[in-house]
């Protein structure tokens, strides 16, 4: 299973971490990938400079805005879960 942690400590909330969660699950539910991605809070990984910090799996992700999740789930999320569902 793969692990999303968004997260969600003071910084990374103003900047729209609550709204990045709810697309993110948006497109999990209409992929239908509730068995394979787990979505998570998490607290501050000291990069909240630029924006929210999405950690997929093991890598980390900052400045991430609304706007960008289609583009990180397209180009980093689906690759790894369809790299572990050719694996089985």
């Amino acid at each position: 299973m793969l692990i999303i942690q968004v997260c969600v400590g003071s910084s990374c909330f103003l900047r729209g971490s609550k709204i990045i969660i709810a697309e993110i699950e948006k497109l999990i539910a209409e992929l239908q990938l509730e068995d394979k991605v787990l979505l998570k809070g998490c607290f501050c990984h000291d990069k909240c400079t630029g924006g929210v910090t999405v950690m997929v799996g093991e890598k980390l992700f900052t400045g991430i805005a609304p706007k960008d999740i289609e583009e990180l789930f397209g180009q980093e999320i689906l690759p790894i879960i369809k790299g572990a569902a050719e694996c089985l």
